[in-house]
């Protein structure tokens, strides 16, 4: 069954980024954009920020890699809209634990002011109570959307854990 939620759940997610993206790709003039690489490398960026920021426990900044009114969306917390629980849910799982994480990017894509990366996970979480190690394994989706600015933003992000052997 977590896995039917799973797929339903990135399915909603690529759908809400292909409707959205539709009238970008209608009305954006490639020539005035970012090159595809560009953008993939930006993307590729702000993802080892991401859990560079979480290893370290840099609230603050990983807390700003999300937009105001991002969605986090985990089997564990549910759905957590908004930057400043995201900061919360950041803030209980950095006093809670370390983790050592690898991401493994196997697609990214872009349209206009939308961008997605979709891949794996490996994860090393030691628990600061000085519990058990544990060794993790999921798949990631981040939905990104290029702000006024020009900085990418994450607005959706789907984690989930792979059970079972």
């Amino acid at each position: 069954m977590g896995f039917q939620r799973f797929v339903i759940r990135m399915s909603v997610v690529v759908a809400i980024a292909v409707s959205l993206s539709q009238p970008l790709l209608s009305t954006t003039n490639p020539a005035q954009g970012p090159s595809a690489s560009s953008v993939a490398s930006e993307i590729a960026r702000i993802r080892e920020q991401w859990a560079s920021d979480l290893h370290d426990k840099r609230l603050d900044s990983i807390t700003m890699l999300y937009a105001p009114d991002a969605v986090f969306l985990s089997d564990g917390s549910g759905r957590v809209t908004g930057r400043a629980a995201i900061h919360d849910l950041c803030r209980g799982a950095m006093a809670s634990l370390t983790s050592t994480m690898h991401l493994h990017s196997v697609r990214v894509e872009s349209a206009g002011n939308l961008a997605y990366d979709s891949g794996d996970y490996d994860e090393t979480v030691v628990p600061m109570s000085g519990g058990v190690k544990q060794e993790l394994k999921g798949s990631y989706l981040m939905v990104f959307k290029r702000q006024a600015d020009g900085k990418w933003l994450i607005v959706e992000q789907v984690w989930t854990e792979k059970t079972g052997s």
